[in-house]
Formats: structure tokens, sequence, C-alpha cells
């Protein structure tokens, strides 16, 4: 018979230790919501533009050089200063801060060209002027920061959008390839983002080589917004189009625009000084980066001939391509060199004088 075992000769079991206030500190610091505590009711995403931006997200704005992406934004940027509809969107009413690191000179033109071709005044919209490197180190990021809070205090609203313009200015040494490098400006861009709470910091970005690829660098940056815009031109007009929008759904929808020329004032030798506004227009066909050019960087001879040709399937005299295209601007031997190179290539045909996209180009 075994000998019972003396309850006293077991070794004292361990009592679960309570969590020390430090700890649950830290478990706390995480702001954790339990599933079961969420209203029943769906609380939609706060939207900053109708169906496009929300409130305190993030977006980028990209394209290339030429295609009214700056344009774009400043028009957009007006409408939430001022509160008004835009483009057919319900707008929130708010301050704007533009970080006008690549030219500050630029941003105050066309906002001069905006205000008198619309016979109005934006008090609400703010241009920071000096250079801004979210890159190096904190400094910018804090200064960002304190003039949202000095804004706010000021004028007794909210700052709803931070436009800045553009990333590679605002990332100066960093290499644009590189997460590592880009991730401490998308680091940086949170944490105004959430010290801001209900500012939308929406960046200007530029195509790279290879259309098709997007916008240019790094690939996360992508994923690090809630929305992505890419503006295009077209043969037949401009385009803005929504490749991406985490939370509100609207990918894949098109924004037509067009840019009038605005008189804006003289220049010192007595000249006419021009600038543009942006004026809604129907959305041409928009052909993203892996359709758009054949492989030709946008805004070229090349592209724009493409473009015009495959809107236009019955075909077009070629000397009215030439002259159409001349028009956009490019010297007419140079337009004439470039469809003789895409005519070889097989890009083209000519049929009496009439060009048109060939099969393999459409």
């Amino acid at each position: 018979m075994s000998a019972k075992t003396n309850v006293k000769d077991q070794p004292a079991r361990a009592a679960t230790p309570e969590l020390s206030s430090v700890t649950k500190a830290a478990r706390r610091s995480l702001n954790v919501v339990s599933a079961a505590d969420l209203p029943t009711t769906y609380a939609a995403p706060d939207e900053l533009v109708q169906g496009l931006l929300t409130t305190g997200g993030s977006s980028m704005l990209y394209g290339d050089s030429h295609s009214g992406k700056t344009f774009f934004a400043i028009d957009l940027a007006c409408a939430i200063a001022k509160g008004s509809d835009w483009m057919g969107r319900r707008v929130e009413q708010g301050l704007v801060l533009y970080l006008a690191a690549e030219s500050p000179e630029s941003v105050r033109c066309r906002l001069q060209a905006y205000q008198k071709h619309h016979g109005v005044r934006v008090p609400n919209f703010f241009i920071a002027q000096k250079a801004i490197n979210l890159f190096a180190d904190d400094v910018d990021t804090k200064a960002i920061i304190e003039e949202v809070r000095a804004l706010e205090a000021e004028y007794g609203q909210s700052v709803r959008m931070i436009v800045g313009d553009t990333l590679a200015r605002l990332s100066v040494g960093a290499n644009e390839n590189m997460g590592q490098d880009m991730g401490r400006v998308i680091e940086r861009i949170d944490r105004i983002r959430s010290a801001c709470g209900k500012a939308h910091f929406m960046l200007i970005h530029h195509t790279g080589r290879n259309a098709a690829a997007g916008a240019r660098g790094w690939t996360g940056m992508r994923a690090a917004v809630d929305t992505e815009i890419e503006v295009t031109e077209q043969a037949t007009g401009r385009c803005a189009k929504v490749t991406k929008n985490r939370d509100l759904g609207s990918k894949g929808e098109l924004i037509g625009f067009t840019l009038e020329r605005v008189e804006a004032g003289t220049t010192k030798w007595g000249a006419v000084a021009t600038s543009c506004v942006v004026v809604p227009a129907d959305a041409p066909e928009c052909r993203s980066g892996s359709k758009r050019g054949n492989g030709f960087k946008p805004g070229t001879i090349k592209s724009r001939v493409m473009a015009l040709l495959r809107e236009q399937k019955d075909g077009v005299q070629k000397a009215d391509v030439v002259a159409h295209v001349v028009k956009g601007g490019g010297a007419e031997s140079s337009v004439y060199r470039d469809i003789k190179d895409l005519l070889a290539t097989g890009h083209l045909r000519e049929v009496d004088n009439v060009l048109s996209a060939a099969d393999s180009a459409t």
C-alpha cells in the first residue's frame, strides 16, 4: 500500500502575480478597445471631401511634370479653405497649410490667379515658404505642429488640410527607393497627423521614368497613404483617377478638368504674365501607368501623338496631328521626326497621309 502524500510535503503552488501598475499602464497605452463595446450603429468614416478624402487621413497626389497636379491640389485646397463644394462633392471647411517646399513663388502666383479668376479672397489658406525637411531630423516636424496649433489658436478653427509640395523637397537627402529612408519620412508625417488630429496630409509627388510603375520611388509609399490619386494629361483633357481609397470606396473614379489660362498681371518688362486655373470638365478616358503611352514617357511628343490617335480611331490627317501637338508645345520638325519613328516601329500606320494607331498600340 503506497503511503499517502502529505499535503504539507507538496511544493507550494505559485500564485498568479497581479499585474503591477506599471504593466497595466503599459498595456493600456495601446488604446485597446473591445469589439463588444463598439456601438451597434455603424460609424462612417469622417469625410473631409465627400467620397475622396478623410479627416485626419493621408493621401498622395502624383503625376508627370506639367500634368496639372499642383493646380489641381491648389483648387481642392481652396475649396476646403472656403468651405465650398468641389467638383460636385461636399467639403468640410477649415484652415489649409500649404508647405510650398518646392516653389513658394509659383504657389503664390497660382493663388493670385485663382483669386482674380474667381473674384474672391481666400483668407484661410496659408503658405509655408521656407525649405522643409522631414528626413534629416525632427526640427521641421515640430515646427509644422507648432504652426498648426498657432493658426488654430489665432483663427479659432481647425487646420483641415496640410499639403506637402513635393515629397522630394520634403525628404532632401533621402533615397526615394529605400524603405528605410522613406519610412522615416512617413513616421514624421504620421506624427504630424497624430498631433494635428483633424488635419489631412496630402503629399504631391511625381511619376517615375517607368509610368507603368506609378509614383516614383519606394512602392511602400502607396501602402502608407489612405488615398492615392494619379493625374494625367490626355489628348482630350486632363484626368485625376482615384487609384486607391482605403475607406471610402471611390477607387477607379475619374475627375475631369482642364486648365484655363489667366492673365495675372505684367512682368517687369511689360509683357503679360499668365497662370492657369482649374475648370471642371467631363473626364476623358483616363489611361493610368500600365496603359499610357505604350512605354513612352508621359508628356513627350510620341506619347501625345499616341494619345490623340487612340482617341480618334478613324484616323487623323498627318498635318492635323502635327498642328495639334505643336499647339500643346513642341517644334514642328520634332513632331514629324517622332511620327516617322512611330511609323518605323509599327506603333502607327499611314494611308493617304491619314495616321492611325496600329493594332499593337491599342
